[in-house]
């Protein structure tokens, strides 16, 4: 008779290491297949193939998530209101062509609705909502009276089909690559395809060279050709916010109803008694309460009186639980910090703020728009617009521009940004100045910051000081001619002017 009692003997690599059978566990957590990762990110895609699917879902639940919910709006408008502000303003070195990029910028839309920073805050808009905005270089006729002739118009991205794709032809999500991968042509309908004119049924595609196409959007993986909607991350938590926020408020004009329940014991009457309605005890009318009449007639702040066989309770829906603020305050903390905006400006409430915490949730949110404002809106929308400024003037010969053929770049402008309104001015004013004293900065840097021009600001001060030129301007910022106290070398008090 076989011993079963023998010990199970372990079969193990020759090399040692690993029983066979046995189950490995991912070096790093975040790769297990465990009950707790299961299923979550295991597809692999590329910069490209999620918005052949999904890019038209998610443009459309994003403008509409901004057009009926106020999470969405607010955060649209912040987003605009501190990338644009009242518009990043162009300074060229040239007087001629400023003056004429000063003119040009109220003619320069095709459509006619807005000047050019009404242009960058309408294209950040569109990016917002959308993910993309197409911008179009337009020339025109001198005989159309335009101080250069060009305009731009901006279009939205439902313009550039996301199924339009032709291996063959090098096309793909509308937009066709030579062999070395730069983009020629931009393939585009003509109508949007959602605002067809009436009787159109047709809505075809044409190709528009890319020189003369902008498409602006923000690039988040290389190789990457459309642009995803700001919310796309944030958009199922927000509908669900949003259904939450519903049905409290339905559940608390609930609560607030005044219901009456009358129980009376049932008995047998016959309601007609020799061909008249019968009443048992005068004061309720029995066929009034089969029909449903006799609640109906109770009315608020009434007096009802009961009989003694009858009864009354009152319906008492639960309330907003006392967890409910705490609860949609961190869903909405969520909410602003995908979205890259504070709570605060997100919510507008200020009820748990100080001055030094409003003031360290700025600072990385600028630190947010000023790179938004360097490497997208200035790189990708108003530098190629300068550029075709600067081309259609040289063409037409409005201003003298030596060597433009060889070198057009020395003409570009620097781009001014808006200007930060601090949480304590006072205190972001002393700061500069002793910056400006130290040598840690310039006055022109800081007057840049503030979005201001330096060289106007110092023109004023010359009529304002009565001098004649900068080097005899007495500033607080020059240690060479005011110490700290505000006086100068000699002891004099002198006019404090840190601009």
């Amino acid at each position: 008779m076989k011993n079963t009692n023998k010990p199970r003997i372990k079969k193990i690599p020759s090399g040692g290491g690993i029983e066979q059978n046995q189950r490995l566990k991912a070096y790093y957590e975040g790769a297990s297949t465990g009950p707790r990762m299961n299923n979550k990110g295991l597809r692999s895609s590329g910069p490209n193939s999620d918005a052949e699917q999904s890019l038209t879902k998610l443009r459309s639940r994003s403008r509409h998530a901004i057009t009926n919910h106020p999470l969405g709006v607010t955060a649209a408008n912040a987003y605009v209101d501190n990338l644009i502000g009242n518009g990043i303003i162009a300074k060229w070195e040239d007087p001629e062509l400023q003056r004429l990029w000063d003119i040009w910028q109220t003619e320069c839309d095709a459509d006619g609705n807005v000047n050019f920073p009404g242009m960058e805050a309408l294209v950040a808009r569109v990016e917002f909502s959308d993910g993309e905005a197409l911008v179009r270089r337009r020339w025109r006729r001198p005989s159309d009276g335009l101080s250069v002739p060009l305009q731009i118009e901006i279009f939205e991205s439902d313009h550039l089909p996301v199924n339009l794709t032709d291996i063959a032809k090098g096309i793909r999500l509308g937009i066709q690559k030579n062999t070395i991968g730069q983009r020629t042509h931009y393939h585009v309908y003509k109508h949007h395809p959602s605002d067809l004119p009436s009787g159109l049924s047709v809505n075809e595609t044409y190709p528009i060279p890319a020189s003369d196409i902008i498409h602006y959007f923000q690039v988040l993986r290389p190789k990457q050709d459309r642009g995803i909607p700001h919310l796309s991350t944030i958009l199922l938590r927000i509908y669900e916010i949003d259904e939450m926020q519903d049905a409290t408020l339905v559940k608390q004009k609930t609560a607030q109803l005044f219901a009456w329940i009358i129980k009376k014991r049932q008995q047998e009457w016959d309601p007609v008694v020799d061909g008249e309605t019968g009443n048992n005890n005068g004061d309720i009318d029995y066929d009034e309460i089969v029909n449903g009449e006799a609640i109906k007639k109770i009315k608020p702040a009434s007096v009802n009186y009961l009989d003694d066989d009858e009864d009354i309770s009152f319906s008492s829906p639960d309330g907003i639980g006392p967890n409910y603020v705490e609860w949609i305050k961190t869903e909405l903390r969520s909410v602003a910090k995908a979205i890259g905006l504070t709570y605060e400006m997100l919510t507008g409430d200020l009820t748990d703020v100080n001055y030094s915490s409003i003031r360290a949730g700025l600072v990385e949110f600028r630190r947010r728009m000023e790179r938004l404002q360097y490497h997208l809106m200035i790189f990708k929308f108003c530098h190629p617009v300068a550029k075709w400024f600067l081309e259609a003037v040289w063409m037409h010969r409005l201003v003298a521009l030596p060597e433009y053929e060889t070198n057009p770049h020395q003409y570009l402008p620097k781009w001014q940004t808006p200007r930060w309104d601090w949480v304590d001015p006072l205190k972001d004013v002393m700061a500069d100045i002793l910056e400006v004293r130290a040598g840690f900065d310039s006055r022109a840097n800081k007057n840049a910051e503030r979005g201001l021009d330096s060289e106007d600001i110092t023109k004023q001060l010359i009529i304002e000081q009565g001098v004649k030129t900068a080097e005899e301007l007495v500033l607080d910022t020059n240690p060479g001619k005011v110490n700290k106290a505000g006086t100068d070398q000699g002891g004099m008090q002198v006019l404090s002017a840190s601009e």
